[in-house]
């Protein structure tokens, strides 16, 4: 591959590197991207006529579309990526800097007490397993993919324990239409897989609908279960009990702080939630940290001494 190429050859030798080696999910997200955004654009340019100009250009139009910079700097990183492939000094392009774009983070919103004890009391009266989605979230702290992947080989009743081992997303499916979407499972890494406790009161809901094989959550046979399915599920119990409509990130945040709260330490959190590491887990919820009297203590007599 020479500096002559153009953007779109070195896109099919991306292809051909990439379709093998990255999991599944993340090659479909990074191929979108290149086709609905990258080569449009710049499809028969050469890599080497490609400018610092007209990067800053591309990505000021998407900045102007509100793209999110999440987003942004994945297709940063993969124009850079197809320049290295042709031989490019990407530096000289301002690519180490401009991909430097900042993502806001997604702000923590938690549900009030009120809340938090009404559908506590609508999940734990109610024995049906459609709402076991939703307990999952609310009471252990898992994604909603994590949920959607959990078979009954997973739940280990004598010890009275769940595997998370994979998850489940959507994704556009670019080989059809792109209004479709496919629901692709694949595993967790080594350090988020994790053996959690299931309470009680969920315990005895898989018992009672307790099957030899498949995936806890009902669907049709042959069918991975839809985490859109179970976003519209909790949708309409808060519509039918008219309250605030929250999402699984809410269930998912609300659970953590509730633990951090009754004294979890954020490493346990972080193991629990299984984020890749306790400084994520630290960041995330470090408004709702609170410094134990103990160390304010300890604190205090260092600080005299110093």
């Amino acid at each position: 591959m020479t500096k002559s190429s153009s953007i779109s050859e070195c896109y099919q030798i991306w292809k051909k590197e990439n379709q093998n080696s990255l999991n599944p999910l993340t090659f479909h997200r990074y191929n979108n991207l290149l086709e609905r955004h990258l080569l449009p654009c710049f499809s028969d340019t050469a890599a080497e006529d490609i400018t610092e100009q007209q990067i800053d250009c591309f990505v000021g139009k998407r900045q102007e579309e509100n793209m999110s910079g999440v987003t942004l700097n994945m297709l940063i990183m993969l124009l850079k990526r197809l320049l290295q492939i042709a031989g490019i000094d990407t530096v000289k392009l301002g690519l180490e800097h401009t991909v430097r774009v900042r993502a806001g983070k997604r702000s923590i919103e938690i549900m009030d007490e009120e809340e938090q004890h009404l559908l506590n009391v609508i999940v734990s009266s109610s024995k049906e397993p459609k709402y076991l989605g939703i307990c999952f979230a609310f009471k252990m702290g898992l994604a909603i993919g994590e949920i959607c992947a959990l078979q009954w080989e997973n739940v280990d009743f004598e010890k009275r324990t769940i595997y998370v081992q994979n998850t489940i997303q959507r994704i556009q499916n670019k080989e059809q239409d792109s209004r479709k979407t496919l629901l692709v499972k694949m595993p967790l890494s080594d350090s988020t897989q994790r053996e959690l406790p299931v309470p009680d009161a969920i315990l005895g809901t898989l018992k009672e609908y307790r099957q030899e094989c498949g995936y806890v959550l009902q669907c049709k046979k042959g069918k991975l279960p839809d985490p859109r399915r179970e976003q519209i599920r909790l949708e309409k119990l808060f519509e039918k009990q008219e309250m605030k409509g929250y999402n699984f990130h809410t269930l998912r945040d609300t659970f953590a702080v509730r633990c951090l709260r009754a004294g979890m330490s954020v490493e346990h959190l972080s193991y629990v939630l299984g984020h890749a590491s306790v400084t994520v887990t630290a960041e995330r919820y470090k408004k709702f940290l609170k410094v134990k009297q103990e160390q304010i203590t300890v604190l205090r007599r260092i600080m005299e001494l110093v």
